[in-house]
C-alpha cells in the first residue's frame, strides 16, 4: 500500500438536529395540552436542517411567550400530580422548551463571541429528562425523551453522557422511528472521539435500512470516511461509489450523469469531498490501476471521468505530475469513445508538459492525434462542430508533431523522422483544408518530403504548393523546387520509368516558366529544357524553346545563348536539315571565341553536316556532287576528324566510278596525309585495286604484301593478301621478290598445310626453273618432311605432292642402278648392281606407299623395270674371258639365262600388277607403259592391239 497522507476530515455539527423541536409558545398556547399523536405528526427531524437557512438576530431575545410556556407547564406540573399522563407529556414538552430555549441562546452567544449554553438551561433540560424518565419508565415516548436527552448532553459538552444515551435509545427501542437518527448521531460522536470501527458499525445501520433514510446519504458518506479512516481502503470505495450513484446518475437511466451544476451546493461540496477522498484512496492503493478496477466493479459508470480527472487532479496538486498523465489516460485507455476522453487525453498531455516529460508530451500528442484526428473511431456519428474544443487540440497538436519531427529529422538525418513529419503535415492538410496557413503546411509537408529523400512524393507536393493554392508567398519557391525534387528523383530510376519521369520533368519545367515568367530562375529553366527537349528528340519543340532563350530580355548570358544555339544547330542536324545545320554550326563557332575547347565539336559537327550532304548526293546517285562535298570537308573543317573518312570515301567513289588515276592520287594522298588512320589498310586495299585495274602488278603487289604486314586485317584476309602478292610478284618479273612473299607465306602461315606446301613447291618449280637443284630438293625435302609430320592433318595436295617429290627423288636411284654394268667377274658387278637395286625398290616404295594414282604406277612401273633391266643386263653381261669353247659359252648363257628367268617374271609380275589397276578405272601414262613393255615381253597375250584399242577407248 502506497504510503498513507493525512486526509482531513468530514466537519462535524456540533449540536444535535432538532428532531423534536418544541413548537412555538404561541402553538403550544393555542393547543394546550394535545395528545402526544397529534405533536408527533408535526415533529421535524435533523434532515429539515440541510436545506434550511437560519436567521439568527444577535439583538433578538427569546420570545415572552417561550417563558410563558415553561412557566404555564411548570404550574401545570405543581397542580396536576395525579394524572400520570399528563404530568409526563408536560415535562417532556418543559424540557424540550427548555432544550430549545438553550440552543437559541447558545447560538446567539456563538454569534456574539461567546461559547457554549448557559449551565442552568442545560442542566434544566438535563435535569427534566432524567426525572421524566425515571418518574415514568413505561412513558411510550421514551425513545424521544432518551433523543432529546442525548441532544442536552451534547449541546452541553457531554459527548460521553450524549453517546451512553443514545446507546440506550437504540438497545431499548431497536424499531424506533428514530433509530436511523440515533445511530447516525451515534457515528458522529464515535467518529469525533476517533472510534472509526463503532462509528462506521453505527453509520451502516442507517445504510443498511436503505434509502428510505433521511440519513442514508450522509451515513454512506461518513460511512466511507469511517473506513477510510481505518485504512479500508476498497470497502470504502465501495461505500462512496454507492454515493456518488445516488448524487450523479439520473434515477431513470444509469447511462445519464447528473449536471453537477444543477445540483444543491451542500450537494456540490459533498460530491467534491467524496472525490477527494476517493482520489486519496486510489492514491494510496495502484492509483489508476485501482481506479480500473474500481470502475470495473461498478459497471462503468457513466460519471468515470470524473473520478479519474479527480485522481489525476489529486496527483496535479501534488506535483506528481506522470501519475496524473498516467490516471487521465487511463481513462482514455478505457473508454477512448467517450465524449469526455479526448478531453483527458488533453489534460494528460498538459500534466507532461507541467513535469517537463517531453518525449511523454510527444507521445500524448501523437496519441491524441492518432485517436481524435478526423476519421477516427470517435467521430463515427458526431459532428465536429459540437466539439470545438477537440477540433482545436487537434490542430494544435497535429501541427505541433509535424513541426517536432520536422526540427528532429534535420537534427538527426533520420528518415523515419522524416517521414512522420510528412505523416502529420499530410493529416493537417487532410483534416484541415481550407485553413489561411494550408498552403504553408503543404510547403513543409514537401520540404520533410524531399528532405528525407522522397523525392517523387515531394515533387507531387511541390507542385500541389505552387500550382492547386491561390497564390502565396511560398508558390513560386515551391515551383523551383519541385524542378529539384523531379531531378533527384530521376537519379534512382532506369529504363522506361526513367524516361517517362523524365518527360514529366521537362514539362513542369516548362509550366513553370509559363507561370512564373519573372523568376529569376526562368532563364536557367527554359535553356535547361530547351537542352531536354532536344535530348528527348522533341526537335521542334526544342528549337521553340531555344528561341525563347535568345528572346528573353534582358539578354541571357553567354552560356545560355551558346546553349540555346547549341540545341538549335543540333536539332537541325538531327532534323536531316544538313544543309541548314551547316549554316547553323557556323553561326555557333562565330559565337564563341576561337580558343574555346568546344570549337573542336562544333567544327567535327560542322565537318559532319557537309559530309552528310555528301551522304545525300551520293544516294541520289549524284556521286560526283558526292566526291566535291566529301573534298570540301577539308576546306571547311580541315582540322575535324572526319575529313579522314571523307577523303577516303571520296576515293572509294572515285574507284566505284572507275576513275582509277584520280582514285590513286586521293588514295595515296589519303595515306599519306593519315599514316596511322584506321581506314589506311583500306585505302591500302583500294589502292590495290586500282593498281590492278591499271596494269601495276608490282605496285599492288606492294599493296597487297603491306596489308599482309598488318596486324589490323583477320588472319585469312593476310594469308590470302601474301599470296597474291607474291604471285603479282611473279607476274610482274620480280623473282626474288616472289621468292620473298613465298618463303614469308610459308613461316607466317604454316597452316592450312595445302597453301603452305603449295608455297614449297613453287619454290621448288621456280628453282627449277633457275637449274638451281640443290635449292629445288631443298624445297622438295622440305614438301616431304612437311607432309609427313602433318600426320592426321595430311591432305591429298600435300600427299601428291609429297609423293611427286619422293618419286622425283626415287629417278637418281634408279638411274644409278641402271648405269651399272655387269662385267666379269660377273658375281662382284652383280652383288653391286643387286645392291643398287634394292636401293631404288625402296625409294620407288616409299613413292607407291603414298597411294598417289600417277605416281604409285610410275613407282610401279619403274619397279618393274629395274627387275627387267637386270634380267636383261644379265643376259647381255659380260662373258667371262677364259670361256673359249662354242659350248662353254652355251652352257654359260643357257646358266644366266636360268638366273635371269626369274627376274624377268618378277617384272612381268609387276607390270601386269600395274596394268590391273585399270579395274578401278586408273589408267595413265605409266600403267599404258606397262602395256607395252608387257606386249613384248608376252606378245601371245598382250600385242593383240585390237584389245588393247578397245581398252583404252572404254577407259577414255
Amino acid at each position: 500500500m502506497k504510503a498513507r497522507q493525512r486526509a482531513s476530515q468530514p466537519s462535524t455539527r456540533r449540536s444535535l438536529p432538532r428532531g423534536l423541536a418544541a413548537l412555538s409558545c404561541l402553538a403550544l398556547a393555542a393547543a394546550g395540552l394535545a395528545s402526544a399523536a397529534d405533536k408527533d405528526k408535526n415533529a421535524r427531524t435533523i434532515k429539515d436542517l440541510e436545506g434550511r437557512q437560519v436567521e439568527i438576530r444577535v439583538e433578538q431575545k427569546v420570545q415572552a411567550d417561550a417563558a410563558q410556556a415553561m412557566r404555564s407547564y411548570r404550574q401545570f406540573l405543581e397542580l396536576h400530580k395525579a394524572d400520570p399522563a399528563r404530568r409526563a407529556e408536560a415535562m417532556r414538552r418543559l424540557a424540550d422548551l427548555n432544550l430549545e430555549a438553550g440552543e437559541i441562546e447558545s447560538s446567539e452567544r456563538a454569534l456574539g463571541g461567546a461559547s457554549g449554553m448557559q449551565p442552568i438551561q442545560a442542566a434544566e433540560a438535563v435535569k427534566l429528562y432524567n426525572l421524566l424518565l425515571e418518574t415514568y419508565p413505561a412513558y411510550e415516548r421514551n425513545d424521544g425523551v432518551l433523543y432529546q436527552l442525548a441532544r442536552a448532553y451534547e449541546s452541553n459538552d457531554q459527548a460521553k453522557q450524549a453517546l451512553r444515551t443514545l446507546d440506550q435509545l437504540v438497545a431499548r427501542f431497536p424499531r424506533s422511528r428514530l433509530i436511523d437518527e440515533a445511530q447516525f448521531r451515534r457515528g458522529e460522536i464515535l467518529f469525533s472521539d476517533r472510534r472509526y470501527g463503532d462509528a462506521e458499525r453505527a453509520y451502516a445501520e442507517v445504510t443498511n435500512r436503505g434509502a428510505a433514510s433521511t440519513f442514508f446519504e450522509q451515513s454512506l458518506y461518513k460511512r466511507g470516511w469511517s473506513l477510510f479512516k481505518q485504512a479500508r481502503n476498497q470497502e470504502s470505495l465501495e461505500v462512496f461509489g454507492v454515493l456518488m450513484d445516488r448524487k450523479l446518475l439520473d434515477p431513470a437511466s444509469r447511462a445519464i450523469v447528473i449536471d453537477t451544476a444543477k445540483l444543491s451546493r451542500p450537494d456540490r461540496e459533498l460530491l467534491d469531498d467524496t472525490f477527494r477522498v476517493t482520489s486519496i484512496t486510489f492514491s494510496y492503493l495502484d492509483g489508476a490501476q485501482s481506479v480500473d478496477e474500481f470502475v470495473a466493479r461498478r459497471n462503468v459508470p457513466a460519471y468515470s471521468h470524473l473520478v479519474y480527472s479527480a485522481l489525476g487532479d489529486l496527483y496535479l496538486d501534488k506535483e506528481r505530475f506522470q501519475d496524473a498523465a498516467e490516471t487521465y489516460a487511463a481513462y482514455v485507455k478505457r473508454d477512448p469513445l467517450a465524449v469526455q476522453a479526448p478531453l483527458l487525453q488533453v489534460r494528460a498531455i498538459e500534466a507532461y508538459r507541467k513535469g517537463g516529460f517531453a518525449s511523454l508530451v510527444l507521445t500524448g500528442k501523437q496519441n491524441f492525434v492518432e485517436h481524435y484526428g478526423f476519421g477516427a473511431p470517435f467521430w463515427k456519428g458526431r459532428d465536429p462542430k459540437q466539439y470545438p474544443q477537440v477540433v482545436a487540440e487537434v490542430r494544435t497538436s497535429v501541427k505541433e508533431l509535424a513541426r517536432h519531427y520536422h526540427s528532429s529529422a534535420q537534427k538527426s538525418k533520420k528518415e523515419s523522422d522524416y517521414a512522420q513529419a510528412a505523416r502529420w503535415y499530410r493529416s493537417y492538410l487532410q483534416w484541415f483544408p481550407q485553413e489561411a496557413e494550408s498552403a504553408e503546411t503543404n510547403f513543409l509537408l514537401a520540404e520533410a518530403l524531399y528532405e528525407g529523400r522522397q523525392f517523387r512524393e515531394a515533387t507531387t507536393e511541390y507542385e500541389r504548393t505552387s500550382y492547386s493554392y491561390p497564390p502565396h508567398a511560398k508558390s513560386a519557391e515551391s515551383g523551383y523546387a519541385a524542378l529539384l525534387s523531379y531531378e533527384q528523383y530521376e537519379k534512382a530510376l532506369a529504363g522506361v520509368e526513367k524516361t517517362t519521369w523524365h518527360q514529366q520533368f521537362v514539362e513542369a519545367g516548362l509550366k513553370f516558366a509559363a507561370a512564373y515568367p519573372t523568376h529569376k530562375e526562368v532563364p536557367a529553366v527554359l535553356t535547361r529544357s530547351s537542352k531536354e527537349l532536344f535530348d528527348l528528340k522533341d526537335l521542334d519543340r526544342a528549337v521553340y524553346t531555344a528561341q525563347r532563350v535568345l528572346a528573353l530580355s534582358p539578354p541571357v548570358d553567354a552560356g545560355k545563348k551558346r546553349t540555346a544555339l547549341t540545341v538549335i544547330a543540333h536539332s537541325r542536324f538531327d532534323q536531316q536539315r544538313f544543309a541548314d545545320a551547316e549554316q547553323a554550326y557556323l553561326a555557333l563557332r562565330a559565337a564563341i571565341p576561337a580558343n574555346d575547347k568546344e570549337q573542336a565539336a562544333i567544327t567535327e559537327k560542322l565537318a559532319a553536316a557537309v559530309y552528310k550532304q555528301a551522304e545525300e548526293k551520293q544516294a541520289a546517285g549524284n556521286a560526283a556532287g558526292a566526291v566535291d562535298d566529301f573534298l570540301r570537308v577539308a576546306r571547311v573543317a580541315p582540322d575535324s576528324t572526319i575529313r579522314r573518312n571523307a577523303e577516303y570515301d571520296a576515293a572509294v567513289a572515285l574507284v566505284n566510278l572507275k576513275s582509277w588515276p584520280r582514285a590513286i592520287a586521293v588514295l595515296e594522298g589519303f595515306r599519306r596525309n593519315h599514316p596511322r588512320d584506321p581506314l589506311v589498310p583500306e585505302a591500302t586495299r583500294s589502292l590495290a585495286v586500282a593498281y590492278i585495274e591499271t596494269k601495276q602488278p608490282g605496285k599492288a603487289a606492294v599493296e597487297l604484301e603491306r596489308m599482309a604486314d598488318g596486324t589490323d586485317d583477320p588472319l585469312e584476309f593476310r594469308r590470302e593478301a601474301l599470296w597474291r602478292a607474291s604471285d603479282l610478284y611473279v607476274q610482274a618479273g620480280d623473282s626474288p621478290a616472289a621468292r620473298r612473299g613465298y618463303e614469308k607465306f610459308i613461316t607466317r602461315f604454316p597452316a592450312p598445310l595445302d597453301p603452305a606446301i603449295e608455297a614449297r613447291q613453287k619454290l621448288a618449280d621456280m628453282a627449277q626453273q633457275v637449274r638451281d637443284t640443290g635449292t629445288r630438293d631443298r624445297w622438295l625435302r622440305d614438301i616431304v618432311d612437311t607432309d609427313r609430320k602433318a600426320g592426321a592433318g595430311r591432305t591429298q595436295r600435300s600427299k601428291y605432292l609429297a609423293a611427286k617429290a619422293t618419286l622425283l627423288f626415287a629417278q637418281p636411284v634408279g638411274e644409278e642402278f641402271a648405269a651399272i654394268r655387269l662385267t666379269a667377274p660377273l658375281k662382284k658387278t652383280l652383288a653391286s648392281k643387286r645392291k643398287a637395286m634394292e636401293k631404288a625398290l625402296e625409294a620407288y616404295g616409299r613413292a607407291a606407299e603414298y597411294g598417289v594414282a600417277e605416281v604409285t604406277t610410275a613407282a610401279t612401273f619403274s619397279m618393274a623395270e629395274l627387275y627387267r633391266v637386270l634380267a636383261k643386263d644379265l643376259m647381255e653381261s659380260e662373258r667371262p674371258k677364259s670361256l673359249k669353247a662354242a659350248d662353254e659359252l652355251e652352257q654359260y648363257s643357257i646358266l644366266l639365262e636360268e638366273q635371269a628367268f626369274p627376274f624377268e617374271e618378277k617384272a612381268i609380275e609387276i607390270h601386269e600388277a600395274n596394268t590391273a589397276r585399270t579395274r578401278d578405272a586408273v589408267y595413265d601414262e605409266w600403267v599404258r607403259k606397262s602395256f607395252d613393255v608387257l606386249a613384248k615381253l608376252k606378245p601371245a597375250r598382250y600385242a593383240k592391239v585390237e584389245i588393247g584399242a578397245d581398252f583404252t577407248r572404254e577407259m577414255r
